[in-house]
């Protein structure tokens, strides 16, 4: 099965831009938005030395900065050319750590024996059709060594939605994945989904995986709760201590 190109359709400048209206809430307030979240993901990869380790949708490469030094061999896969090139460029090492063009479907079927230890999916789930997304969650289970943990980020809301960046307006199912699965012609921007907790634990378990963890992160600063809550229709009083992202630890079900 050939999966279409891909093409991810914001720079890093729009998602630096974007983060500064976010904080950690550790101490003042001033701390990286994803901090919870990336100090579970290194301290996964710490308590797993040597492990195998895959990355799903690594982009630029920002998380094998973190983990790179700690496992003992690392595959980054990327579907978008141009982020995968630069990924390319500054990590692959053409033995320890490879950096593939590459889904998650391509490479399951292009390696059906390969398994690994620890398996990350960072911000990618909400970007892609649903049916995309549950094909990746299938692919991290039997991608997945018995007893090895993925752990995967996505965004959050009380309530979950379908959207694009540049356009806030709640979208359909049908509309969100023609959208999302056309990325050549994506007009507004990255196509968004929302999660909720339960949402996002539902596609997860119907994967046959189970959260062992669960965490958020990435809260609105409270200069900027009364813009976002207008933004996405809701009072700031009920995302003021909800975080806009959300990650899960988990394992596969046995067999």
């Amino acid at each position: 099965m050939k999966v279409p190109a891909y093409t991810y359709n914001l720079d890093d400048f729009e998602i630096s831009a974007w983060n500064r209206n976010f904080t950690s809430r550790i101490g003042d307030g001033t701390g990286d938005p994803e901090e919870e979240y990336l100090s579970v993901l290194n301290l996964i990869a710490n308590c797993k030395p040597n492990a195998k380790y895959l990355d799903i949708g690594c982009g630029e490469g920002r998380v094998i900065d973190i983990v790179k030094h700690n496992i003992g061999n690392l595959v980054g896969l990327e579907p978008d050319l141009e982020r995968y090139q630069t990924c390319y460029k500054a990590h692959d090492d053409g033995d320890r750590i490879r950096i593939i063009n590459s889904t998650s479907l391509e490479y399951k079927n292009a390696h059906p024996e390969d398994r690994f230890d620890i398996i990350a999916v960072s911000m990618v789930l909400q970007h892609v059709p649903t049916g995309i997304c549950d094909q990746i969650l299938r692919d991290v289970r039997e991608l997945l060594m018995l007893g090895g943990v993925a752990i995967i980020a996505t965004t959050q809301q009380t309530v979950e939605r379908l959207t694009f960046t540049s356009n806030p307006t709640r979208q359909n199912v049908e509309d969100f994945d023609r959208y999302a699965a056309d990325t050549a012609n994506q007009q507004w921007g990255l196509p968004v989904r929302m999660f909720s907790k339960a949402s996002f634990f539902r596609a997860i378990e119907q994967a046959g995986l189970h959260v062992v963890h669960w965490g958020q992160f990435s809260y609105v600063r409270p200069g900027k709760l009364t813009w976002v809550a207008g933004q996405i229709g809701v009072s700031p009083e009920a995302i003021q201590d909800v975080g806009t992202s959300q990650y899960a630890v988990v394992k596969r079900d046995r067999p």
